[in-house]
């Protein structure tokens, strides 16, 4: 049987299993129908270039994209870490974002240049099918004028439906449109905290708006509350340092049709006597405002101002949840855990099912719940956590729980661990991403190999904390897994010598390795490494001997341009000075 028997959509079926470059190379030009399903293709998925190697993004800039541009639907570029200079490369290559005239959905990730994000500025507008635009982790150095220019013209785009906005001004500039949007319904806006009077500002200018997230500052002596009701909003998520029942109140008001609502409160500073809300004030605020209100998720980080009578503190504050509004009108149940031996510990109440990407599971736990203590199905309640940070000493004390966590994507642990680890991380079949410190190197080698055979999903590997002692261990280690493609060595407390970076280099893991953070004591070992480490593709580096100071010229840079190969791509990131990017191949 050849592919020209299969069926259309056996054929589109097949090329979404396939790396963008190799399904261009195989069946672009082959017929007349092969080019129409490659379009077909295009029209449905993301083009995305977040994890390519420079090659083949050179080839596809090169050979394939002005042809196939007018039909790709979604296109996402990068400049992060595993792609540096993506977005640079793509414009060297004299491709534009207009080109791409059927584009619906467009992001933009790591982009740090003033100079291609106004370039970009002035292309979206043409681009009149785009729906959904995202800027992530895009740090500016934009003054105010450049700021509202950027804004008003996301707002202008007369199809845009969804806009994320991830992004970061030198001077601290605020997102607030001066244009009306009639088409945007969801708006996420993060990495600026936005006070109440710039929220008015962005309600009027976004008055189709049924999806809002925010970093939300309620500031007692902002008065500038939401002044007229908004009535489209039915999904609202935000974010807060501080809470204040007045000023909830008075923001949530003139909310009456939502449905969802979603709070992550961080609330720390003991100055606020009133650090968190009980159960009788959620109440009523609900009751009072919110009369159409089916979904309410929360989380809330806080210390107790009075220490004394702690646990009988927080039962009050449990009890205050135990109501039959709670329990039986609306079938919300929370949980509450804290640290059992260090009364100055964070408290933490959330709703249960937990709700959020990220749980951090940090000393010996003690768990209240107003859950039933029937049901025995407690690790559902955290099947919404994907990144875990575990940090538990071997000796601490641990209380009985039937908490664990079966979705696993990251992980961050401290090692050595106890057998509670085991027990709360039952398998670790989805976990792509490891972060791994140490805090004694004695008799851990045993544990952390037996955790690394049993990640057969495992992307990337990273040491937040390593002692030179430990160093030989790692490189000793038989990585049985080769799905291990990212290396992230910073943590180790020195610089890499000239010797170990060659044993790294020729190791099983530095040979399978294609993005590497790493420091070390001599750039001119870097030859040594890239003909040794022959799948690397990425490679970032902190170099000891780096003379780098902004008022010279980059010595660094200079001596790597001349001895590396022509085809590398090699800059200073530009918001962490000290790292060197160098997109290899």
């Amino acid at each position: 049987m050849n592919l020209e028997s299969f069926s259309n959509e056996l054929l589109l079926d097949l090329f979404e299993y396939l790396p963008v470059v190799y399904l261009l190379r195989a069946f672009n030009d082959l017929n007349f129908r092969f080019n129409n399903l490659i379009l077909i293709h295009f029209q449905r998925f993301d083009l995305n270039f977040r994890s390519i190697s420079q090659y083949d993004f050179k080839i596809i800039c090169r050979q394939y994209l002005p042809a196939i541009a007018d039909c790709i639907s979604f296109l996402t570029l990068s400049n992060d870490d595993d792609t540096p200079q993506q977005i640079d490369l793509f414009l060297e290559h004299g491709l534009i974002i207009s080109q791409f005239i059927n584009l619906k959905s467009l992001s933009l990730c790591d982009l740090c240049s003033d100079e291609i994000m106004i370039k970009m500025m002035l292309e979206w507008k043409y681009l009149v099918n785009l729906t959904h635009l995202t800027l992530a982790g895009c740090y500016l150095k934009f003054d105010q004028i450049n700021a509202q220019r950027l804004i008003d013209s996301i707002w202008n785009l007369s199809k845009l439906i969804y806009c994320y906005l991830n992004i970061s001004f030198n001077e601290n500039n605020i997102l607030v449109p001066t244009v009306m949007s009639s088409s945007l319904k969801y708006v996420f806006i993060w990495g600026i905290e936005h006070c109440q009077n710039e929220i008015n500002a962005l309600f009027k200018q976004t008055p189709c708006l049924q999806y809002f997230s925010i970093l939300l500052n309620i500031d007692s002596n902002d008065n500038n509350d939401v002044e007229y009701p908004f009535l489209s909003i039915t999904k609202l998520k935000f974010y807060l340092s501080r809470i204040q029942e007045d000023r909830i109140i008075k923001f949530l008001q003139n909310m009456p049709n939502l449905y969802q609502l979603i709070i992550d409160i961080c609330s720390l500073d003991q100055d606020y006597t009133n650090a968190i809300l009980n159960g009788c004030q959620w109440k009523k605020i609900i009751r009072n405002n919110l009369p159409n209100l089916h979904i309410f998720r929360f989380r809330m980080e806080f210390q107790l101002t009075n220490e004394n009578n702690r646990e009988q503190q927080i039962d009050e504050l449990i009890n205050s949840f135990q109501s039959s509004f709670w329990i039986k009108e609306h079938n919300w149940f929370i949980q509450c855990h804290w640290h059992s031996i260090n009364s100055s510990s964070s408290i933490y109440l959330y709703t249960l099912p937990y709700s959020f990407d990220d749980f951090n599971f940090n000393y010996s736990m003690k768990f209240k719940s107003t859950y039933p203590n029937n049901n025995n199905n407690n690790y559902m309640h955290y099947n919404h956590v994907h990144s875990l940070k575990y940090d538990m000493s071997s000796i601490e004390e641990v209380f009985s729980s039937s908490i664990q966590f079966f979705n696993l994507q990251t992980l961050f642990v401290k090692f050595p661990v106890n057998d509670h680890f085991w027990s709360l991380i039952p398998k670790f079949n989805q976990l792509i991403s490891l972060i791994i410190s140490i805090n004694d190197d004695n008799n851990i080698q045993s544990q952390l190999q037996f955790l690394l055979d049993h990640t057969p999903c495992l992307y990337s590997l990273s040491f937040s904390s390593c002692s030179s002692t430990f160093l030989p261990q790692i490189l000793s280690f038989e990585f049985r897994n080769k799905s291990i493609r990212r290396l992230d060595l910073r943590g180790y407390d020195q610089y890499f010598t000239d010797e170990q970076c060659l044993i790294l280099s020729h190791s099983s893991l530095g040979i399978q390795c294609e993005i590497l953070f790493i420091k070390i004591q001599n750039y001119q070992i870097l030859l040594d490494i890239l003909n040794n480490m022959i799948n690397l593709r990425t490679l970032i580096i902190q170099c000891e001997n780096d003379k780098f100071n902004e008022t010279n010229n980059d010595e660094l840079i200079v001596w790597l341009k001349d001895h590396l190969p022509s085809t590398c791509v090699i800059s200073r990131d530009l918001i962490f000075y000290c790292d060197i990017r160098i997109w290899i191949r």
